[in-house]
């Protein structure tokens, strides 16, 4: 790794930017006004949160012929790649499924992505686990639908053999209309950095897409580009650390479907309060371009 000078070092004190191509690290600090985290694992949540908030575009829309989600994001720095990508067609159970009210959402389908991998700018993405999906309301024609998420494993492999992994469960309830789709997430993450150490992310956020085109969201198609606001509750956990994180987007993500990594960010700012005791301190990730974000710390 590039030896950083002591000049630059003070410029660039208290925010580090994430190089999502590059495993990168910076030395721990500690200091009275910042006793909660240090800045790597800052760091490390900022890298799970602002992976979890990538995922919801996957969660906020379906393809009706394939009964799947459009987007199965994978981790920061990963290609964004779409399932019509996969090398395999994941399995439906029922197939056809049963679709009482004939709206583009099956009463209820598993979708079992067991064997499917991407390849893509030298990365491979290996997805196994399934979910459900389910119309709430399979008597009236509309567009809501909720998902479940049983073991969905996000495996992304890079050319130098780092692994990195995410496992999915939990319940996504989904209520879209033309101009935007209300998304509740109660999810929870576990994490496997490319270190090797693990993380888990239980949460319970609320979301609202809103597309730049008004009336350009439609279903069976993908999600345009538009902006994320997010707010909710969550748990951290990593070895014997627990933090209790308060999460809203003081700026709205602007999630643009030109982007070719992950996440498909190219502005916003996420802000998480992380708290243990009575202590507090507030990470701000700042998405800058498609793909990068930089990661402060300050006391809450």
């Amino acid at each position: 790794m590039r030896r950083i000078t002591p000049s630059a070092w003070r410029t660039a004190a208290g925010t580090i930017t994430v190089a999502l191509f590059a495993a990168c690290s910076t030395s721990p600090t500690t200091s009275p006004q910042n006793p909660v985290l240090t800045q790597p694992e800052a760091s490390a949540v900022a890298e799970v949160v602002a992976t979890d908030a990538a995922s919801l575009v996957g969660g906020a829309t379906l393809d009706a012929a394939t009964g799947m989600p459009f987007a199965l994001a994978p981790m920061p720095g990963a290609p964004a790649l779409a399932p019509s990508s996969a090398t395999c067609m994941p399995t439906r159970s029922p197939s056809p499924p049963t679709n009482s009210d004939g709206d583009p959402v099956p009463d209820s389908v598993r979708v079992d992505f067991t064997g499917c991998t991407f390849t893509g700018d030298a990365h491979t993405v290996t997805l196994s686990g399934s979910i459900d999906i389910v119309d709430p309301t399979p008597a009236t024609t509309d567009r809501a639908f909720r998902t479940r998420s049983n073991a969905f494993t996000r495996t992304v492999t890079n050319s130098t053999g780092t692994i990195r992994s995410v496992v999915e469960n939990g319940v996504r309830s989904v209520v879209p209309t033309p101009d935007q789709v209300q998304l509740a997430d109660t999810m929870t993450t576990e994490y496997t950095f490319a270190s090797g150490t693990t993380a888990s992310h239980v949460r319970k956020w609320l979301a609202t897409f809103a597309a730049d085109q008004a009336g350009s969201i439609q279903m069976g198609s993908r999600l345009p580009s538009g902006t994320w606001t997010i707010s909710g509750s969550s748990t951290y956990t990593s070895g014997t650390n627990s933090y209790s994180l308060s999460v809203t987007t003081s700026d709205p993500l602007h999630y643009n479907t030109s982007c070719s990594v992950e996440p498909r960010f190219d502005s916003g700012t996420l802000t998480a309060v992380v708290t243990k005791g009575t202590v507090s301190t507030t990470i701000t990730i700042t998405f800058t371009a498609c793909g990068q974000y930089s990661v402060s710390r300050s006391a809450a």
